[in-house]
């Protein structure tokens, strides 16, 4: 005896009069001009492509918007804390556009005194991927980082070209790997005249990691770190971005989400060199 083949899972077809025909395709079957399935009562049907109605397209533009604001007033003083965050996602064939910013503020004010800004942040960025094959993309990635209360490399500017390598590609999990050289120049602040390293431009090399992952319907992870090591005056100066993001969404069929946000700045060239922001929001994808 021949062992069974396995079951294939069962398609949903959709046609042209608007029918719905839930069945298990044979691909070896069919062809250009039919479709060929075996329905659980009527058997095996041969459709007619002509007839089926055309899978639409994703869209290309996939969007996610999140804010979050908190104010806080006790005795003679208030505070104040806002946190923006957008980003938006071109996908099509073998091209893939990503743009991100943010922007972080906090600041108190008590009575009889001056406004104490604590917090004063922003980035944006942008990257372009070229698929080349399954296993091999081409990318150039810029990015702008700004941090007030620093004493010297108030703004950062990054740009970078190499290859990405997608290590794993499901549909509920994206992780990819990327690698190149990078420029990097900073500058600002009032210490940055006195500061061996600020206001020039260094070349180095740039690693990225990547890591979307959907647990479930509900849930939403988002890692990403940029580490970079900076050829400096003779010195190698190390930079480092981690980003993480945990997404909730209360119902399946709507976009909105609440979210916590941790980002975490290691810049050895700028004063001080750590920096880390930790924040809740609320936001909507489209």
């Amino acid at each position: 005896m021949t062992a069974p083949a396995l079951q294939a899972k069962p398609l949903a077809i959709q046609l042209k009069n608007g029918d719905t025909i839930h069945a298990e395709p044979v691909p070896e079957e069919s062809d250009d001009t039919i479709t060929v399935v075996i329905h659980p009562q009527l058997g095996r049907l041969e459709i007619n492509n002509a007839s089926i109605q055309p899978t639409p397209d994703p869209p290309a533009w996939s969007s996610s918007l999140a804010a979050g604001m908190v104010g806080v007033t006790e005795n003679d003083g208030n505070s104040v804390t806002v946190n923006l965050n957008a980003s938006s996602t071109y996908s099509r064939h073998a091209d893939k556009i990503a743009l991100k910013a943010e922007t972080n503020y906090n600041q108190t004010k008590n009575k009889g005194e001056a406004v104490d800004v604590k917090t004063d942040k922003g980035s944006a960025s942008i990257r372009y991927d070229r698929k080349l094959n399954e296993s091999l993309n081409l990318f150039s990635s810029g990015s702008y980082d700004y941090n007030g209360l620093n004493d010297a490399s108030i703004n950062t500017v990054k740009a970078s070209i190499g290859a990405g390598f997608p290590i794993m590609q499901s549909e509920t999990t994206e992780l990819v790997l990327s690698a190149g050289p990078t420029l990097q120049w900073s500058g600002g602040g009032h210490e940055c005249a006195s500061n061996a390293f600020c206001g020039n431009t260094y070349p180095g090399g740039a690693f990225t990691t990547q890591l979307n992952w959907t647990l479930n319907r509900s849930f939403k992870i988002n890692l990403d770190n940029a580490l970079a090591v900076l050829a400096a005056n003779t010195e190698v100066k190390p930079t480092n971005t981690f980003t993480a993001t945990i997404k909730y969404f209360p119902s399946f069929n709507s976009g909105l989400f609440t979210s916590i946000q941790f980002k975490s700045i290691y810049n050895s060239i700028a004063v001080p060199q750590t920096s880390n922001t930790l924040s809740g929001q609320l936001g909507l994808e489209f």
